[in-house]
This record gives structure tokens, sequence and C-alpha cells, in this order.
């Protein structure tokens, strides 16, 4: 984009009109700029078009002068306090006593009772969310720094880049005749309508600037300039790690990072599905910022953490910013976009896989584990782990705490995830198989087995006399032997 000053510049040196006449056809000969063509659909007239620019240019245009940085910075601020505000309302309508935090006792009181196990996992997820200390309440703080905020803005930002004279401010006069010019372009048969066929030749650039423009804006550390910028996406890892990031009720998979010898600093974009220890070895010294985010949050906090790079080189980003992916597709193009926004470039190379036993960088070559290659631990009752296997055929992975750089807590599980609990549960002789293919608690249990969802989802029956376990049960029913009496997803498909 040229400035005033250098369009001034150019039309002195060339003798006035042929330059400016040649500049302005060199304009009207380049393609519409995406932010002018997302609005444009089959059956969209001018008129129609034209407005609906305005109407976003007008609503953010405070002065009435024109769009600039200080009506975009505005307008953002406006978002995030709308943002924060919405997320204390909700905290504070469990306020019963007026001092402007909530227990679970509170909340508890003001959720409906109907349903005991959903009561229970809706406290579980709200204090989850909010609470950032784990204290089991929630201050009016916590609540206003929990940023739930997306940011809708950067159209502001694309259409103020079209300032067609370099001043700073876009007019609804220029961004009038930007959009008419732009339509003109697609509308090839000139009925001031665009048909379905005019609409497939930009149809494939419309759907890449919206993929670009949805990507969330992730603060991330400085790009040294020299760095390799890396990103790497998984759905899962292979095997379970024996610590868990976030409490109890995580999921934490394990991923092995082998650095490979070379010169070029790398700049590692690591992000997951499920919580996630990605565990380094090899040439780190190669490795200037690991920057790791997952799905799963504790708080607000990516529920993921490092093994082997110190903690002053990791950055643990927001939940799922960027966001996670992998494979090539859609959600890659996203987080390209988010880095390019945050750091200035696009990466330079992009890996996924859906599940990952190791990754190998800067080459991008990933290892899957082999089913059955790995024995159960000791004690682990060997049926119900070959079962765990499919799941996780990199098996148990064994990792102290106290090595994981992470923002959540980390701590080594009670009790495994799903199946790899239930073979840990019933070689310790805590749990029996039935005839019915459920499982019974026979003894008291420090937590219930996570991650029972799904696929992953029983049928636990308490004995008489043993407590329920704390935990989330997932989509598992529960049966009181005591009362017969039951809940959870899965009963229902029983009865």
């Amino acid at each position: 984009m040229k400035t005033a000053a250098s369009v001034a510049a150019i039309v002195t040196v060339c003798a006035g009109g042929l330059a400016f006449a040649a500049l302005t056809q060199q304009a009207e000969d380049r393609e519409a700029p995406p932010i002018l063509l997302e609005p444009l659909r089959p059956g969209v007239v001018l008129e129609q078009y034209v407005a609906q620019l305005l109407s976003g240019l007008r609503q953010a245009d405070r002065e009435g002068d024109g769009l600039d940085r200080d009506d975009i910075k505005l307008t953002r601020a406006l978002a995030q306090a709308h943002s924060r505000a919405t997320s204390v309302a909700e905290v504070l309508r469990h306020d019963l006593d007026g001092n402007l935090e909530v227990t679970r006792s509170e909340i508890e009181q003001v959720m409906t009772r109907e349903d005991n196990a959903s009561l229970t996992n809706q406290i579980d997820r709200l204090l989850n969310r909010f609470d950032a200390n784990s204290d089991g309440k929630v201050t009016v703080a916590e609540a206003a720094a929990l940023n739930r905020f997306s940011d809708v803005h950067h159209q502001l930002d694309g259409m103020l880049e079209l300032d067609p004279d370099g001043d700073g401010k876009l007019t609804p006069r220029e961004l009038r005749e930007l959009a008419e010019r732009a339509f003109a372009k697609v509308d090839t048969d000139g009925d001031q309508k665009i048909s379905s066929d005019e609409y497939s030749v930009i149809a494939p650039r419309v759907r890449e600037a919206q993929l670009a423009r949805s990507a969330p804006s992730c603060a991330l550390p400085a790009l040294p300039g020299d760095a390799k910028l890396i990103a790497v996406g998984a759905y899962e890892g292979d095997a379970i790690s024996s610590a868990v990031i976030g409490g109890q009720d995580e999921e934490t998979n394990i991923i092995d990072v082998a650095i490979e010898p070379g010169s070029q600093p790398l700049y590692l974009v690591l992000t997951s599905y499920e919580s996630m220890v990605w565990r380094f070895a090899g040439a780190t010294s190669r490795v200037a910022r690991v920057v790791v985010t997952s799905l799963g949050s504790k708080a607000g906090i990516s529920a993921s953490g490092v093994v082997g790079i110190p903690a002053r080189q990791v950055t643990i980003g927001d939940p799922d910013c960027p966001r996670y992916f992998y494979k090539p597709d859609s959600q890659s193009t996203v987080v390209a976009a988010t880095l390019r926004r945050a750091l200035g470039r696009s990466p330079d190379r992009i890996f996924g896989s859906y599940s990952v036993q190791r990754v190998s960088l800067p080459s991008g070559e990933i290892a899957r584990a082999e089913s059955g290659s790995v024995p159960p631990p000791r004690g682990f009752d060997a049926q119900m782990w070959s079962e765990a296997a499919r799941y996780w055929p990199g098996g148990l992975v064994a990792i102290n705490p106290r090595s994981v750089v992470a923002k959540g807590s980390v701590e080594p599980y009670k009790v495994l995830p799903s199946q790899m609990g239930l073979s840990q549960l019933l070689g310790l002789g805590a749990i029996e198989r039935t005839s019915t293919g459920a499982f019974k608690i026979v003894r008291p249990i420090a937590h219930m087995p996570p991650s029972m969802g799904g696929g992953h989802s029983v049928t636990l029956i308490v004995a008489k006399g043993v407590p329920v376990p704390p935990g989330d049960p997932g989509h598992s029913c529960i049966v009181l032997e005591s009362s017969g009496q039951s809940r959870g997803a899965a009963c229902r498909r029983l009865e």
C-alpha cells in the first residue's frame, strides 16, 4: 500500500497525469482485497453489499470523521469489558450472602437438584473454570480475570488497511468507492447482482479469508528473527503420563519431542486436544522458545506442560490459543493465521497427527506406538491392561511431577484414567468383575477413574458399606447396591 506522500512523489517525477493514471490502472487491475469479498454471496445486489460494509464502519466510527486506530481500540475495549461483565455476572448470581465470592455450598443452593450426578458435574465445571487458586471458592477478581473474549474486530483492522490516501482514516466515501470497484470486478456481466457462477470464482478466496479472520488473537513471546517457526498439532498422545496436570479428573497424555542436531534456533508451537506433557530430548539447546496450548483447561489455563526445557523458555498459552489441530485442514489454516497475526509471519513448517508417540523436529517425522508392545506394570490386571492398550499403545510413562513446567497443578494420579485405571484397581483388588460385565467396587478407592466417557464408559456397582468415590464418572453408570439407585448416561442404556 502506497502512502499519499509516495504517490505525490511519483506524480511529480513522472509528469503528473500520466503517472497518476498508470497508478490508478494498476490499482484497478489488482484483485479485490479479501476483506471486501467476504460480504459477497450469490444473489447479493450492489446497494445491499455497500450498505453492509458502511454499517460496520459507521458503528465503529465514534466521532463521524472516518474509521481510525482509536475507534478500533475503543470498540475492542468495549467488547472485552462486556466479556468480563458476563463472567462476573455468571458467578455473582450464585452469591447468596453478598460478600462478592461464591462457595460450592452457594452454587449447590442455586442450582436445581433434579439430577444429583449432573448437579455435581455442573458445579465442578463452574469451579474448574473460575477457581484459579483451587481454594474452593470463586472471587469477583477470578471471574473477571477469565478472559473468554473472542476478538471479532479483525475486520475493522482489515478495513483500515484499505485507507487509499494513507491519512490513517477510512471515510464512508472512500469505502463506498473501494466497495463499488470490488463489486464490479466480480459482477462480470454488469447487472449489479452477483450470480452463482460469478461467486464460484471467488468462493475459495472468501473461505480462506474467513478462516484467517476467525483465527483467535493469542499473546505470544516475540519470535527471534533467525529462528525457524514450527507448529505441531495432535489430538492425543499414544501414552498416559503418570503425572496429571490440572486435577485428578483430567486425562494427561504424553508425547516425546526429539530435537535433531542443527544450528538454527527453533521456535515451537505445540497444540493438543488432550491435556499433554511434551517431553523433550536431543539437541534441546536449539530450542529458543516453546509455546504449549491444549483445549483441556483448568480455570482458564491450558492443562499441559513441558519436561526437558528450562521454565524461562516455556510459555503455557491460553486454552486452545493457538487452536489445536491434527491434520492439514481448515484448523491448521487458522493456526497459521494466528501465528501470522501474533508473530508477523507464517510457520515455516506445520505438522500434525491424530495420535503421536514421538515427533522429531525440525524434520517433522512422527512415530506411533505399536499395539501390544508395552507389558502391564507389576500388579495391574493383564486382561484389562490389554483393553487399555487399544487406546494407549504406548502404555504408562513415569513422570516426576516436579520436572513438569506447567501453570496448572501437577501431581501423581490417585487412580489412572478409564481402562488403565480399571486395570490398576482390579490388580489392587479394589474392584471385581461381575457376571454381567460390570465392575463392583468392594473397597474404598481414592478417586473415580477419570475420562470414563464415550467408549470408555462402564457400569460401576458400589457395594454396601463402600463410599461412592469422588470424581467425575463421565458417561458411566453408577449403581448403589444398598438402595438400587443408579445415575449416569450409561444407566439409561441399561434400562
